[in-house]
């Protein structure tokens, strides 16, 4: 008998969980919009030319590859985006699903040399490249195809940024026309800042020539963050989450 009870139940408990989960779901999907349009950004739900528009990172791995919870604006001058980035993972009767947070800056008309940062134990490519200060090289792992290329990027000064205080990110590294980061998980996104940020005094410290090598210009750089103070951005985000909470549901 107890069979025949406890099957039910099961299928109850899953169904639970299952709806529980779309409606987390749907709360951090309305977050994340509302964080997007109190700064004037655009927000992109789902952003298919994503999945295929860089490589390295967590890019072209595993299968039901997918891109959404994008943005694009502007950040301390400089044109920026970013999405939710998940792949699957199978192996025999298990599967993993792993999730990414994507940051970049554009350049528009560069061809960058697909030059990779990593820190993280475990991770040492089959040719690391050797910089002068050897505390980076113990810390920090290097790939590139050009190395003159990763040299001119990592000058002293760049070094000495990366030797310092960092938020948390898996991968930093360069892909067509555009810097990008990768943070694991999905953080909140007010800790999306802190990668913005950290993109923004990258590009700061990238020579003229460098860039005009690569076929775009150096851009000025300025602190002024999303361009909306805090304040503003929890106003505006409690209006608007009042707004959606008096709507009409839909039947």
């Amino acid at each position: 008998m107890f069979p025949f009870i406890l099957v039910p139940l099961v299928m109850v408990a899953v169904g639970v969980i299952a709806a529980a989960e779309l409606k987390s779901d749907r709360e951090r999907n309305a977050m994340w919009r509302r964080w997007t349009l109190a700064r004037d950004w655009q927000y992109i739900p789902a952003w298919k030319s994503m999945v295929g528009a860089y490589r390295g990172g967590p890019f072209h791995r595993g299968g039901r590859q997918r891109a959404d919870r994008g943005f694009t604006g502007t950040f301390d001058g400089l044109p920026v985006f970013g999405f939710r980035y998940r792949y699957t993972i199978s192996t025999g009767k298990s599967s993993h699903t792993y999730v990414h947070r994507i940051c970049g800056i554009p350049f528009p008309g560069a061809k960058f040399p697909a030059l990779r940062i990593v820190r993280e134990s475990g991770v040492i490519f089959s040719r690391d490249l050797q910089f002068e200060n050897v505390q980076f090289n113990d810390r920090w792992h290097v790939k590139c195809p050009s190395p003159r290329f990763a040299h001119d990027v990592l000058h002293p000064l760049t070094m000495e940024y990366l030797m310092g205080p960092l938020p948390r990110f898996k991968e930093l590294w360069f892909s067509g026309d555009s810097l990008l980061v990768s943070v694991p998980h999905d953080p909140a996104p007010e800790v999306v800042d802190a990668q913005l940020r950290m993109l923004t005094d990258f590009a700061d410290l990238l020579r003229p020539h460098v860039l005009k090598e690569v076929g775009t210009l150096h851009r000025e750089v300025d602190d002024s963050g999303p361009g909306v103070s805090v304040a503003e951005q929890e106003h505006r985000m409690m209006l608007m989450a009042q707004q959606e909470h008096h709507l009409p549901r839909r039947h």
